[in-house]
This record gives C-alpha cells, structure tokens and sequence, in this order.
C-alpha cells in the first residue's frame, strides 16, 4: 500500500509540473470591428492629420451627414472608470470602461458580438449610437481602407504569425512573468490584433487587459522591432497584474531606500522596465546583438533602461524575479547617473495632476509637456480636489486664479510642508515645495498673466534652478 501511495503521489506531481508549464496560448487575428473604432477616431476634426484623414476627405463619404456622424461619436460619453484602491497608488492602473469596450472591440468579429459582450459596460443609450455608428462606417472602411489592401495585410499577418508558431511570444511573455514575479491563469489566452496602417513607418502597439493592438504601416520590413513593440506593450500588462502583496512590497522596497529621488524612479520604472525587457533583452536575443540606438522616444525612459539593463539581464539569465535587492541597485542607478532629473520639468510634469480654477490653465501643461504617464485635471481647486490630488503621489500643481485668500488658505489646510509658509495673495508667484511622497508641489498664484508667461519666466529652460 505504502509503494501504490508514492506512485500515486510521483504521477500527481509530475501533473501537475506539466500543467505549471503549459505556455500561455497567444492567438492572432483581425477585427473589423475595432479596424473601424480606429478609423472613425482617426479622420475625426481633433485628430492629427493622417493617410486615413485625408482617404476619407477625397472620398465620395465624405459629407455633411457622415462627418456628423463622426463628430456625435467622438462626443459620446464612454469614460467611465473604478480605482482599486487597497493598492499602492499609482502602482495598479484604474480600470476604464473604454478599455473594456477596445478589448471587446478587439476580440468581437461582427459589431453585434461587440454589443452583446459591452453591454452594461457603459449605459444602453450611449452603447446603442455606438454601435449603430460603427456599423454604418462598416462599408465605407471595407472600401476605402480594407480592400485596397486587403494582400498586403495578409503580408503582415502572417510575418506576426511566426512569433505565434514559433512561440516566441509565449516564452518571452514568461520571461516577463518570472522576472515581475506575476502569475497569469494559463487558460486565459492572450489575443493578438493586427491593425493596419497606412502611414509609412508607423509601428506601434497597445495592451489592455489581455488584447495587444499590434499596429504596423503595410511596407514595413523590420519585423523584429515589430514584435518587440508588442511584447514591450503586454510586459506593461504583466507589471499591472503583480499580486497585492508585490506592488505592496515594491512600494515599501523604494521608501526604505531613503532616496529624495525615490518616487519619480518609481513612477518611471514601468516605462523602463518594459524597455529594459522589449527593446533591449528581446532584441538582443534574436538579432544576437544589442540595439546600438534609442531605445525609446523619452531620454528618461531611453537612458534609464540602457542604465539597468546589465542588472536586469542578470537577473532574467538567473531567473530570479525583481526583489528589494534589484529595487536598490534601480534606485543608486538613478540617484548616481541621473540625479538632475527631478530638476526638470519635462520629467516632473510626465506624471501630475493639475488643478486649476478655470479649465483654460491646463493648456500651457498640454502643449509643452505632451509626453506623460500619469495626467490628471481637476477645475476648480476647491477642498474636494484638493484633498483627491493630496492622495496621488505624483507632481501636484494649483492653479488659483480667483479667490486667492480662500484659495490657498485650503491649501496650507491640506499641506503640512505650507504651514509656516507666507502666501502672499495679492502678488503673482510660483512656489515650489517638496512633499512627504517625495513628490514637488507646485503652486501658481496669477492676476493679469496667464500661466505661460509666468512659466516661461520663472522656468527659461525648463529647469528648476
């Protein structure tokens, strides 16, 4: 009996050892349905100008009744969101109804599909317009967009296939679950949209959920950085699901360090790391060499991950997950060869929230610092808004343009560091103070100048000096 019961016991652990291993099934495919989301926000009035702008301008749909159209979908009011608050903020992304929609989008093949799957999701009469719009753009995309193109698409298709077949996308998606120390329910696939693009050399993607919109213009040849684009997009997923108790851990890693710059390296990492991992460790590994150029349009996130990818390379050939070891060495990286960082305004405002007393503040904010993480506004600074920013460890910006006694007198109420501060109400001033979070609060009380005046003044290049 003892001998039946250590055979039984060997064939259920060998199981379940093989069911432990069994890879993440990733699945490819085209949608038509979030091909035509796409290109409704493309050719819209408030969308950058594009080849599929200007196809749709020359066309014979391009009328009074349909750009109508376009604009009352634009304006529908789709965002809605729920925090998960008993994480570290920000370190577990908020999820967002629109989200929800783009991945019901993704993986629906016919807009019914679609609406069966999102409803509840937002109410019935915004989802209705919706999908009544998208299936009237439904023909006019097929011929205008689809058919013309329909053999190169089937190009690209079958090049995003190999990772599929070959399953690189499974073993680097594991590479990033052992190294983030994240665990993923092995049967819930990972859906791969291909989206097409018009635009020579655009190559991008997107990942929610568990859908990553693989875009990439129909003449590209560089394959490669096409799927590392897309992994770099889902290791963003893989950061996001971190258990509770690891986003808890990661959060206490970077306070014990002590480090004044703690904070703005916590809120880059996930950038970095997607970096680190995408653009440099899966490209080293197919092309058997280093990318030797940028490896992403921010410096911040560019020289970072080039800074940490010899630890973090170590860490993936050893197979160990990011530990508080791992958080010490990120943390010297940035104290050591990047401590002017948090001097710079285009690295400060990458992850803010702005509060002003009239909406039209927030330009300056939008326009010169175009390339953020984390972006939030608020109008007007009043107690509620006051206490919501307190909460976000991220830069935090007032501006008071109106009642500028009552204003800031709530404003030393809900920062201890203002409390022995003098305000003068009367005199326009930007004050910069550092918080608690390791995060700068900025103040900007104006009368007759507007925001970028007193911007561009106190700030010529953009530096806190």
């Amino acid at each position: 009996m003892k001998k039946m019961l250590t055979l039984l016991f060997v064939f259920a652990t060998s199981t379940l050892t093989l069911f432990a291993q069994q890879p993440v099934e990733f699945k490819l495919n085209y949608s038509e349905p979030y091909a035509v989301y796409d290109f409704i926000t493309k050719i819209s009035d408030n969308y950058p100008d594009n080849e599929l702008k200007s196809i749709f301008s020359k066309s014979k749909y391009n009328t009074e009744a349909f750009k109508k159209q376009i604009s009352d979908f634009e304006q529908l009011p789709i965002d809605y969101t729920y925090a998960f608050t008993q994480y570290p903020s920000p370190l577990k992304i908020g999820m967002m109804s629109r989200d929800m929609m783009e991945r019901n989008l993704a993986i629906s093949q016919t807009v019914t599909d679609f609406r069966n799957k999102s409803i509840g999701l937002i109410p019935n009469e915004y989802l209705s317009p919706f999908s009544e719009i998208l299936e009237n753009f439904l023909p006019i995309y097929r011929e205008l967009i689809f058919e013309p193109n329909k053999a190169a698409l089937e190009v690209q298709k079958n090049n995003l296939q190999n990772y599929v077949k070959n399953k690189q996308f499974a073993n680097f998606f594991q590479t990033g679950l052992t190294f983030y120390n994240t665990t993923w329910d092995k049967n819930i696939p990972f859906e791969l949209n291909l989206l097409p693009s018009l635009d020579r050399g655009n190559l991008g993607a997107r990942a929610f959920i568990n859908v990553a919109v693989c875009e990439a213009s129909l003449d590209l040849k560089d394959h490669v950085s096409f799927f590392s684009v897309a992994i770099h997009e889902i290791y963003h997923i893989v950061y996001d699901n971190q258990s509770l108790q690891m986003k808890t851990n990661v959060q206490k890693w970077f306070n014990d360090t002590k480090s004044p710059n703690s904070q703005y390296a916590l809120l880059l990492m996930n950038e970095v790391l997607a970096t680190a991992l995408g653009n440099g460790y899966v490209i080293e590994q197919i092309n058997k060499k280093a990318d030797g150029g940028e490896w992403y349009a921010n410096k911040y996130v560019s020289e970072m991950a080039k800074a940490i990818y010899p630890v973090l390379k170590k860490y993936i050939e050893d197979k160990k997950p990011m530990d508080e070891a791992f958080v010490k060495a990120y943390v010297n990286t940035y104290d050591t060869q990047f401590p002017q960082w948090n001097n710079e305004l285009l690295n400060l405002f990458a992850y803010r929230y702005i509060i002003a007393d009239t909406p039209n503040d927030w330009s300056y904010f939008r326009r010169n610092f175009r390339k953020y993480s984390n972006n939030r506004m608020g109008a007007p600074v009043n107690a509620i808004e006051i206490e919501k920013a307190a909460d976000m460890p991220i830069t935090k910006v007032f501006v008071v343009s109106q009642d500028h006694e009552q204003k800031l007198n709530l404003l030393k109420n809900n920062f201890e560091v203002l409390k022995n501060k003098k305000l003068n109400p009367k005199a326009e001033f930007i004050e910069i103070f550092n918080l608690p979070d390791n995060t700068k609060l900025f103040i900007i009380n104006r009368h007759k100048s507007t925001v970028e005046e007193m911007m561009n003044k106190r700030f010529p290049n953009k530096l806190i000096q």
